[in-house]
């Protein structure tokens, strides 16, 4: 932990050369709009300019000392990841509103519960679609002899980080998107002469036959494309009961309608084929998607390395990179020529999955012998027609003679790629090295 007293020295010192600085940048003198500075007064005010930055230097320095530190003593606080999702804190950087909160909160589940369920034979509300912590889990209690120890209801683990997390977050009100996808760039872009011979190429005469240069002509192929809104849903049933059992309620809409939505997401916009007008066509089966196969003289992380600069070739900058647990296990396991870990350090201290300064999305929605990256929200851009949506209904076969509802999550949602190249989809080789 930083010491206290050593940061508020700091802040004290910092304050006296900035007063000191506003009293030396006091004596410029203005004459006809402009100031007047000696070169005495130009090197103290340069000087104690630059003894405040170091001494601000010093500060963040103990301050990111102090955080390391906390990081060390407390291993199992809250994640980033967890901070970075949170919209409501709950004072712990974990989200102390769960997506089970929000439906059995929303208005549409009040009204019904206020009439016992009665009055409409469904429940629907809209529910953000972002990937959502929760420490929330539901309670039950038995009968048994003896004492009993409630062990509540364990709320089923689910990936922190999916392919979505990776897009800028975009909207939209159309039933399609149309767009230009760029399959195609010649740059001959060039110094043009003022003047050339007659010909065009030879150097001018002189002459009044001679002609002004002619800059050349660069070819950019483009076509248009249509990305339609795709839906992903899928139904669960249960008993009526558990519209009165709101903890159940909570961990039963949580870990297995939403989650599975963003499972099935993630699977399709890497995979997904398309082609009939209403599937999104998955990242790694658009046209254009460059290919990279490693070296066997390469460890993984230099082999992602290396698809990188095929990206930055298409004058994109990769943003993340999304490959399977197990792949993930292999990068962050590998070590240098000295036995030190490449990227568990970075990992460990920011809490950030990033490898050569892009995140890493790890999933299993991607087989262990590829992995994808390239530039998300530029290259290409997921748009929410429809936040992910669930809804509760009893007029379902013969659901209402056993008592029984069906829960539906449904999510629209549709996937634009517009420059293909920027992405670089991976083969991994095992390293001989």
């Amino acid at each position: 932990m930083a010491d206290k007293s050593l940061l508020k020295s700091l802040q004290t010192q910092l304050n006296e050369k900035s007063a000191e600085a506003d009293r030396i940048a006091g004596t410029f003198k203005e004459e006809n709009g402009s100031f007047v500075v000696s070169t005495d007064q130009r090197n103290a005010y340069v000087k104690v300019v630059r003894e405040a930055q170091e001494i601000k230097g010093l500060i963040e320095a103990a301050t990111d000392a102090d955080h390391i530190g906390q990081y060390l003593k407390e291993p199992d606080g809250p994640s980033a990841a967890g901070q970075h999702y949170s919209t409501r804190s709950n004072g712990t950087g974990m989200e102390a509103k769960s997506l089970g909160d929000l439906f059995v909160e929303s208005d549409a589940f009040r009204r019904a519960a206020a009439a016992d369920f009665k009055d409409r034979p469904y429940i629907r509300a809209e529910i953000e679609g972002k990937s959502i912590f929760s420490l929330s889990a539901g309670t039950h209690t038995h009968q048994a002899l003896g004492s009993a120890q409630d062990l509540g209801i364990t709320d089923a683990q689910r990936r922190k980080w999916h392919i979505r997390d990776l897009f800028p977050s975009a909207k939209t009100k159309s039933a399609v998107l149309l767009g230009i996808r760029e399959t195609g760039w010649v740059n001959n872009a060039a110094q043009v002469p003022e003047r050339r011979a007659a010909d065009g190429v030879s150097a001018p005469t002189g002459l009044d036959s001679d002609v002004y240069g002619r800059a050349p002509r660069s070819k950019l192929k483009l076509e248009p494309v249509a990305f339609p809104i795709a839906e992903i849903a899928h139904m669960i049933d249960g008993h009526k009961n558990i519209l009165s059992d709101e903890p159940r309620l909570k961990q039963f809409i949580n870990s297995r309608l939403i989650e599975g939505i963003k499972f099935a997401e993630d699977y399709d916009l890497l995979h997904s084929v398309g082609g009939d007008g209403t599937s999104i066509t998955g990242i790694m089966n658009t046209p254009g998607v460059q290919q990279y196969t490693g070296r066997n003289t390469d460890k993984y992380s230099i082999q992602m390395r290396r698809a990188m600069t095929k990206a930055l070739l298409a004058e994109y900058e990769p943003t993340g990179i999304v490959l399977s647990p197990s792949m993930w296990e292999e990068v962050e396991v590998e070590t240098d020529d000295t036995g030190a870990f490449r990227v568990a350090l970075q990992v460990a201290v920011g809490a950030q999955k990033k490898v050569w300064r892009i995140n890493v999305v790890e999933t299993t929605a991607m087989p262990d012998g590829q992995y994808l990256l390239g530039a998300f929200g530029m290259g290409a851009q997921l748009y929410d027609r429809e936040s992910v949506s669930v809804t509760v209904s009893s007029e379902n076969a013969d659901n209402f003679e056993r008592g029984a509802l069906t829960f539906r999550a449904d999510e629209r949602l549709a996937l634009e790629i517009s420059r293909p190249e920027s992405f670089v989809q991976g083969t991994w080789t095992t390293p001989t090295v």
